[in-house]
């Protein structure tokens, strides 16, 4: 992409989902028979690979790549990633997403009525949240390793894909960053908001040959077994 369109590489940095749901879009221009398309990206530059320590509130909303070990996982469940309301005095559609845990309905309409709004529909898809903890050999002196909720959807909780994500699995994640509002015993809704990668694409990280380390022993044990 980098090669074809610097331009639109960029913006695809900078505003994923709307780059992400126009390429979404473009396939199904080209393809009417495509019913359910994502576009998975994976090789980012190295201004977009952030260290899960180092991630703050000028990374929401852009696309980034983070890797660490994988410590829990829950159950794969549906979960409702849009709701459609009708507002009942224009009888106009109201669309909205559904990112956390909270239900969300529309607080007034733009013909400035505020009251309970109709749902419609909603959508519903496969989803897991997984938490990715910081690659203990990557920390400094007595640092504890960070943590960052990751939020999986889709064909990424397939049985192929779910398979790549086990506790343990040392993965590459490239996702969208988004806060999510943090509730209140009370149920109020606070000031302050925890951070949660949508995540667009998961890549398992294999253990490379030259960061083995081989005693002299260990030598002679495999040259007297190749024997």
């Amino acid at each position: 992409l980098l090669h074809f369109d610097p331009g639109l590489a960029e913006e695809l940095l900078e505003n994923p989902d709307d780059v992400l749901k126009a390429a979404e879009v473009a396939v199904k221009h080209i393809d009417q028979e495509v019913k359910r398309f994502h576009l998975r990206i994976s090789d980012l530059p190295e201004s977009a690979q952030i260290k899960i320590k180092d991630i703050r509130s000028e990374h929401l909303g852009k696309l980034i790549q983070i890797d660490g070990i994988v410590r829990q996982k829950s159950d794969v469940r549906p979960q409702m990633v849009v709701a459609r309301f009708e507002c009942p005095a224009c009888n106009t559609t109201h669309e909205i997403p559904q990112l956390d845990n909270k239900f969300h309905e529309p607080s007034r309409c733009g013909c400035g009525y505020k009251g309970k709004f109709k749902e419609l529909s909603k959508d519903l898809v496969d989803a897991q949240r997984i938490v990715l903890e910081e690659n203990p050999e990557k920390l400094e002196g007595g640092e504890q390793p960070k943590r960052i909720n990751l939020f999986l959807k889709e064909d990424l909780v397939s049985p192929l894909g779910e398979r790549k994500t086990n506790p343990g699995a040392n993965i590459l994640v490239t996702g969208i960053l988004k806060e999510v509002p943090i509730t209140a015993r009370t149920g109020a809704q606070t000031t302050r908001f925890d951070l949660v990668v949508e995540a667009n694409s998961t890549l398992t990280k294999e253990i490379s040959f030259l960061d083995l380390t081989i005693t002299k022993q260990e030598e002679e044990e495999i040259i007297a077994l190749s024997k």
